[in-house]
């Protein structure tokens, strides 16, 4: 009777924190925006673009982000880069990703959330239908202990070039909690000797 009673307090305490609205702390990064639901019944948070940012070098200003190569507003600092940018009527530029070019592009924001909370990165599904760009690190899980910004691997699937614009929507971010099992080895039945 009383492991009834227990089980059933701990089946009410696990669906009402599946249920809660829990809070993200979210600070948004110079040149980055809030992720945001686009209609009411979206579960997916969509982000923007900020920067095209590097693989394997950190700031060193700020050694919790990756070194900006191009932030769509100063000229970058490497020549590679540069035979990339068009420059638009407008006077905006933008990133021309050459057919099947991947490039890393930073989100915009870093987050605090409570653990076992997380969130997954994934593609938009029209940019990916409509235009053939995806983002290939997906699912991408974010721990709730990163505090830095989330890097997508933006991939052109397309035969011919796709220009990349400062704070177009990229990517999705997928809340959600994690089971976090105690794990225990056991003996392989078929090896019982």
């Amino acid at each position: 009777m009383i492991q009834n009673l227990i089980a059933g307090v701990v089946r009410g305490i696990v669906i009402r924190s599946l249920f809660t609205m829990p809070s993200v702390g979210v600070h948004v990064l110079s040149g980055g925006n809030l992720p945001q639901r686009m209609t009411k019944g979206a579960i997916g948070y969509d982000c923007c673009l900020r920067a095209l940012v590097s693989p394997d070098k950190m700031d060193p200003e700020n050694p919790i982000l990756r070194e900006t190569i191009f932030d769509f507003k100063n000229p970058p600092k490497d020549e590679s880069v540069n035979k990339h940018l068009k420059e638009k009527e407008d006077g905006s530029v933008v990133y021309m990703m050459d057919p099947h070019e991947s490039i890393l592009g930073g989100i915009g924001f870093t987050t605090e959330m409570t653990f076992p909370m997380f969130y997954w990165v994934a593609p938009r599904s029209g940019l990916a239908s409509k235009h053939g760009i995806t983002v290939t690190n997906a699912p991408g899980t974010v721990d709730p202990d990163y505090r830095g910004e989330a890097g997508v691997l933006i991939y052109n699937r397309n035969d011919h070039p796709f220009e990349l614009v400062w704070n177009m929507r990229i990517c999705q971010v997928i809340f959600s909690w994690a089971m976090i099992p105690n794990l225990f080895i056991i003996k392989d039945p078929h090896n019982m000797g």
